[in-house]
């Protein structure tokens, strides 16, 4: 009878430990969750592939980097690098290298920072304020 009840035991031991440990893994966003999300809020990302420059290398994540521009309107396309982290503490952690890098660094660009669990996008925009796209990014990070 003891036998049968350490089984048991260990039985929902297990069965809890492999749900919690799924569940983690559903939590994480992919490049291609965060793509989707901001096409849905209407602006087009053209794929300009891996940025593998060490400025952009945060906590040893490389970004994707896109063109993001409106398909009615014909202005010069701004773009986005979109970062996915293992986790959330790494994702705060390439926040913080990111921020180190601008206060040196001459831009020509604003950058502007959405974070979503493990998710960092930054989007390089031509304007400091009302950007293009900065309220359907926020919305579509929002949404994920």
């Amino acid at each position: 009878m003891k036998f049968r009840i350490i089984i048991f035991m260990l039985a929902i031991v297990a069965f809890i430990t492999g749900c919690t440990n799924s569940e983690k893994e559903e939590d994480k966003f992919t490049v291609e969750n965060v793509i989707q999300a901001i096409q849905a809020e209407g602006p087009k990302l053209i794929s300009k592939g891996q940025a593998d420059d060490a400025f952009s290398n945060l906590n040893n994540v490389k970004p994707n980097v896109f063109n993001i521009s409106n398909p009615i309107e014909s202005s010069k396309p701004e773009s986005i690098s979109v970062y996915i982290f293992d986790s959330e503490k790494a994702r705060i952690e390439g926040l913080k290298i990111f921020n180190q890098h601008i206060e040196t660094a001459k831009l020509v660009s604003y950058p502007i920072v959405y974070e979503q669990k493990n998710a960092l996008v930054i989007y390089f925009s031509s304007r400091e304020k009302n950007t293009k796209f900065g309220e359907k990014i926020q919305t579509a990070m929002r949404k994920l």
